[in-house]
C-alpha cells in the first residue's frame, strides 16, 4: 500500500495536468459548448503550461511543497513571456542573459517551449479579452494538444537535464533573482 500524498493547507495548488483536463472535459464532454467555453478551453490550457513552467523553475530539491508554491506565485505572466521571446529568438535578452538564451534557442525542446507559450498566450489574451474573435472546438483544440505536449516536454525529467531546458528554467529563476524584494 502506497503512503497518500501530503496535500498542503489551505486551498490546494493550480497543478497544470488538473487545468489541461478541465480543458479536455469542457471541449469533449460538454454536450452543447459554445463560445464561451471554448475560450475557458484556451485560457486553461495557456495557464497550464504556465503553472508547469513556472513550478518547473522553483523544484529544488529538499523544499516544502508550500515553499514552492510561495515562490510560484512570485511569477508574473510578463517574466515568463520575456525568457519565452529570448529562448525563441522573437526578442532579444540582455547581456547578461545572451548566452543562456543561444543555449536555450539551439535547444529543440526549450525553442519548442518558448515558441508554444508565446503562441497560448496570445491566444489566452485573445480568448480572454478580444471580444470579436472567434473560437471553435477546433481552435480549442489545438490550443489544448500545443499545452499538453509542450507540459510533457517540461515536466520530463530529461528538460531539466538538458543544457537548453537548464538554460530557460535558469533565465526564469533570474528573472525572480532581480527583482526588488517586495514589501509584503
Amino acid at each position: 500500500m502506497t503512503e497518500p500524498r501530503s496535500e498542503p493547507e489551505g486551498p490546494f495548488p493550480i497543478e497544470p495536468a488538473a487545468l489541461l483536463r478541465h480543458a479536455r472535459r469542457i471541449v469533449e464532454v460538454l454536450p452543447e459548448p459554445g463560445e464561451t467555453e471554448y475560450r475557458r478551453a484556451v485560457s486553461a490550457a495557456y495557464f497550464a503550461l504556465f503553472h508547469a513552467i513556472t513550478l518547473r523553475a522553483v523544484d529544488v530539491p529538499g523544499d516544502e511543497i508550500r515553499q514552492r508554491y510561495e515562490r510560484v506565485r512570485q511569477f508574473g505572466h510578463a517574466d515568463v513571456r520575456k525568457v519565452a521571446l529570448w529562448a525563441s529568438g522573437a526578442g532579444p535578452p540582455p547581456p547578461a542573459e545572451e548566452s543562456r538564451a543561444a543555449i536555450a534557442r539551439d535547444d529543440g525542446q526549450s525553442f519548442r517551449v518558448a515558441g508554444t507559450l508565446l503562441r497560448l498566450n496570445a491566444e489566452r489574451r485573445r480568448a480572454d479579452y478580444d471580444h470579436f474573435a472567434q473560437f471553435s472546438r477546433s481552435r480549442a483544440n489545438r490550443a489544448i494538444n500545443a499545452a499538453e505536449e509542450a507540459v510533457a516536454i517540461v515536466t520530463a525529467p530529461a528538460f531539466g537535464a538538458s543544457d537548453g531546458g537548464r538554460a530557460f528554467l535558469r533565465m526564469l529563476a533570474a528573472q525572480l533573482e532581480a527583482r526588488p524584494p517586495s514589501d509584503a
